[in-house]
This record gives C-alpha cells, sequence and structure tokens, in this order.
C-alpha cells in the first residue's frame, strides 16, 4: 500500500509499457507509482513472439539476457524457422541465424512489474485510474483515492483511459477507427496437431490488411488471425474458422475463441497532452505491417522515461518542465520510432494493394527477391526504410 500521495511519477497500467517505464524511471531514484486494474499475474491475449531488438532491450534496461530469460522460465521456446503460406499453399520456408522468442505473457508480464517493484516502484493492483485533474496533475482511482504526480505515463492499453483526457486536435479520430485492427486466438493443445510444429506460420489470404498465425509455445500453439476493421468488416470470424479448418484439429467451441483490438498503422503523432505521455498501445504504437506491440510498448516507455529524466536534470520548474518534457519526448519519437512507422505502413499498404491483384505469386517473388532482408528488418538489424542496415 503506497504511503504517499505525492510522487515525480504515476504510470496507468502496468503491463510491458508501464513496467518498464517504472523500472528506469525507479532505478534513476524517482517516487513512482504504477497503478493497473487488473491483479497479476494475469491472463492477456498475445501471440508472444520477441524478436532480436527486444532481447536487446531486456539486455540493455534490465540487464536480463537470452541465458537469463531461459533459466528464470520467461523465454519458454524458440525457433530458428518460419513459414509463410498463401492459403494452404507454402510460398516460402527458410532457416535463420536470427532465432523468434516465444513468451507467455502471463509470465512475462509478472517478470517485468516484479523488476519494476523490485527498483522501488510502489504498486497498486486491482484499482484502475478513473479520472484526471489537469489543474491539479492528479488522477483518482477507481476505489476514489487520489494522487498527484509531476508527470503523468499513460500505459493503460487499446482502451486507454488516459487517452480520454487529450483534446480532439490530438487526436485524429478518423485515422485511429481506419487503422484499428481485431485479432482472434485461441489456444492449441499441441496433442490436438497431427503434424509437430516447433516453428512460426504466417498465411495471407484469409482476410483483408492482416494475416493469420500459428506460434509455437512449449506446451501448446497459439492461433491467431487479424485485420483492419474497415477491410473485413463482420467477417473476421468466418475467416478465422477458414484458417482453422486447415490446421485440422477438429470442431472450435465459440467460446474459446477470444479477441481483442490492437493498433495497426493509428499511432499518435502528439501523444503528449499537459504533464501526460501516452506510450504503448494507447499512443498505438504497434508496427503498423506485422502488428507486434510488445517491443514498441517497451522502447516507448524507455524513451518517455528518457525525456523525463533528461528534462529532471535541469531543475525547471514543474510546469515549463512538463512541456519541455512533451518536447523531449516527440523529438525522440521522431528519431527513433516514427519513421520506422511511416515505412511500414507504406509496405503494409502497398504489399496488401498488390497481393489483390497478383496473388500468391507476387508473394513468392517479393520474398525471393528480398532474401534474409525482411526477416532481419522484424529482428530491428534492417530499417523498414528500403531495407537499409542500421548502423552498429
Amino acid at each position: 500500500m503506497p504511503g504517499s500521495t505525492e510522487y515525480d511519477v504515476i504510470i496507468a497500467g502496468a503491463g510491458p509499457a508501464g513496467s518498464t517505464a517504472g523500472y528506469i524511471l525507479a532505478e534513476a531514484g524517482l517516487r513512482v507509482l504504477i497503478i493497473d486494474k487488473s491483479t497479476f499475474p494475469r491472463e492477456k491475449l498475445c501471440a508472444g513472439c520477441i524478436t532480436a531488438k527486444t532481447v536487446k532491450l531486456l539486455q540493455r534496461v534490465f540487464g536480463e539476457g537470452t541465458a537469463d530469460l531461459r533459466k528464470g522460465n520467461i523465454i519458454n521456446f524458440e525457433a530458428r524457422r518460419y513459414e509463410i503460406f498463401y492459403r494452404d499453399k507454402l510460398i516460402i520456408g527458410r532457416d535463420t541465424n536470427l532465432p523468434f522468442y516465444f513468451v507467455e505473457r502471463y509470465t512475462y508480464d509478472d517478470f517485468l512489474l516484479k523488476k519494476a517493484r523490485g527498483a522501488g516502484a510502489e504498486v497498486i493492483e486491482g484499482d484502475g485510474v478513473e479520472y484526471f485533474d489537469a489543474d491539479r496533475n492528479s488522477i483518482r482511482t477507481s476505489s476514489g483515492r487520489t494522487f498527484t504526480a509531476r508527470f503523468i505515463i499513460g500505459a493503460d492499453g487499446i482502451n486507454s483511459v488516459m487517452r480520454r483526457f487529450f483534446p480532439e486536435d490530438k487526436i485524429n479520430k478518423r485515422h485511429w477507427q481506419e487503422n484499428l485492427a481485431t485479432g482472434l486466438e485461441i489456444f492449441i493443445d499441441r496433442s490436438a496437431l497431427k503434424e509437430e510444429i516447433n516453428h512460426p506460420l504466417l498465411c495471407f489470404d484469409y482476410v483483408n490488411y492482416g494475416y493469420s498465425w500459428l506460434f509455437p509455445n512449449r506446451d501448446r500453439l497459439i492461433a491467431g488471425t487479424g485485420g483492419l476493421n474497415v477491410k473485413n468488416r463482420r467477417q473476421l470470424l468466418s475467416a478465422f474458422r477458414k484458417f482453422l479448418s486447415t490446421l485440422d484439429i477438429g470442431e472450435v467451441r465459440p467460446r474459446r475463441i477470444k479477441g481483442y483490438p490492437f493498433p495497426y498503422g493509428n499511432f499518435l503523432r502528439e501523444p503528449v497532452h499537459g504533464n501526460i505521455m501516452l506510450v504503448g498501445d494507447a499512443a498505438g504504437f504497434a508496427d503498423p505491417l506485422l502488428g507486434e506491440g510488445i517491443f514498441y510498448a517497451q522502447r516507448s516507455a524507455e524513451l518517455a522515461s528518457t525525456a523525463i529524466l533528461n528534462v529532471m536534470k535541469k531543475g525547471m520548474k514543474a510546469g515549463d518542465a512538463a512541456a519541455e518534457t512533451a518536447r523531449e519526448y516527440i523529438r525522440l519519437l521522431q528519431h527513433c520510432l516514427y519513421t520506422e512507422f511511416d515505412y511500414a505502413l507504406k509496405t503494409r499498404n502497398f504489399i496488401f494493394n498488390y497481393f489483390n491483384k497478383f496473388n500468391s505469386l507476387a508473394l513468392k517473388m517479393l520474398m525471393t527477391v528480398l532474401g534474409s532482408r525482411p526477416v532481419e528488418t522484424i529482428h530491428g538489424l534492417r530499417s523498414y526504410r528500403w531495407m537499409k542496415k542500421h548502423e552498429s
């Protein structure tokens, strides 16, 4: 139970973004409070794939390498092969030196929150943020408790409460809705599949502007389908069932299928208002082509924390500090994320428009010509901007 009502930073949301920010800021000696409506460990729908760039962030921020993550059962599976299908037709299958790692969000999120708590962040679970008072820089929780802070980080997901307090001119609602997607997922016991699958599968053409997937974990697999809402209307469930039928796992009961919204190109250009900074899904930060969200949640949290720490070193007054932090956060986003998002969005629109005309042949030709570059881009070794290698 927090012993104070005044903090340097309050973080709404204890997922990967909130816990990453909480850890960084508490490690730096700031008074940090993390608030989440859920009690951890908690179930979270997510395919659970983390790439090399995420592993690099975990090492940089938390000092946890892959050996540590395996030992702690945070990484529970890894694969050095992937396959891409067009419907049930294999387009390409390749081995790769860059492994894909898989986590269960139940374990991963709890691990990160414990890290933040261990660094000194105070945590309230089971009591979400309900109201923000801009005049007092304070928040009120669902149970009626009130806390104030110099800075507030909104890490409370795609249905962010903190985003509701932003003025309309900060959020292009049409752009947000046009690039909002829905994912459907089920868990499949390995025993239900006739064939042993130990690597990720991506399948195109079941949905418009999206794809289907089958990702392995140690004890089960995660099957999913996701795509833009405006391009699929109410056809997503039927598309998912068609995909599941190709897996030959028998009849799937409707209650086993879970759905969730996710950002798919609707990232905010100015995720700041007053002393609030939005990170992760709350700001629409996810890969506009593949929908990968874990890395961008943690990376944006790292950037927001860096902005706060950089400005606090200057000893500025509260109002000036909030404005300067907002500018610094946007500057870091422009330098580190927005170019990637812009080019990933262009790539997405080109690919899905092109495939609709030329089908599987276009996909096969593209993947053959590009070779290992797409996978290196996903892992963060290359940029979406012409797939150029990042400088070391």
